[in-house]
């Protein structure tokens, strides 16, 4: 499997030391260089720049069409229009964005797309997490948003129950 990943997902799994989860979802992990710059560059000692940067698993490439980005950049942000337009050009299977206008817009593009908690999800049903609460729930205390509602389903659809 190929991932295109944007910042918010690298960002959140560093700050929990959960980084390296990525490896063992895909064969080849890629940014695109405005995720790298956001996550590396304006990051200056902010969780995910240093981890980031020794991930030599993680491929840093630079977006080819223009056009596209160009038309993608007057609803979203550099990064992840970067990571819609990357996402086609190497025929990744997923680009993994949390934005939800993000995701409808690489869907209108054609493009296949997961979340953070999708990509918890196959790492659970993979067996390269045991337990999937710890891991939301230190997500949770470092800020990633996740209602209540979406919290128990995650839970439950991995065989988690949620206490009553």
């Amino acid at each position: 499997m190929i991932l295109v990943i944007d910042a918010s997902a690298l960002i959140t799994l560093a700050r929990i030391g959960r980084l390296n989860l990525l490896r063992g979802l895909a064969e080849q992990i890629y940014i695109p260089e405005a995720v790298y710059s956001e996550v590396v560059r304006r990051s200056g000692d902010r969780p995910g720049g240093r981890e980031v940067t020794e991930a030599s698993w993680i491929i840093r490439k630079s977006v080819l069409d223009q056009t596209t980005l160009a038309r993608l950049r007057t609803e979203l942000g550099r990064g992840e229009a970067e990571a819609i337009v990357l996402t086609g050009e190497l025929r990744a299977d997923f680009v993994v964005l949390d934005d939800a206008k993000a995701r409808r817009l690489a869907e209108t593009e054609g493009k296949k797309t997961i979340g953070l908690l999708g990509l918890l999800l196959r790492a659970k049903e993979r067996g390269i997490v045991s337990d999937l609460k710890p891991i939301v729930d230190d997500m949770i205390k470092v800020g990633f948003f996740i209602d209540q509602g979406l919290y128990q389903a995650i839970l439950r659809q991995s065989g988690e129950e949620p206490a009553s």
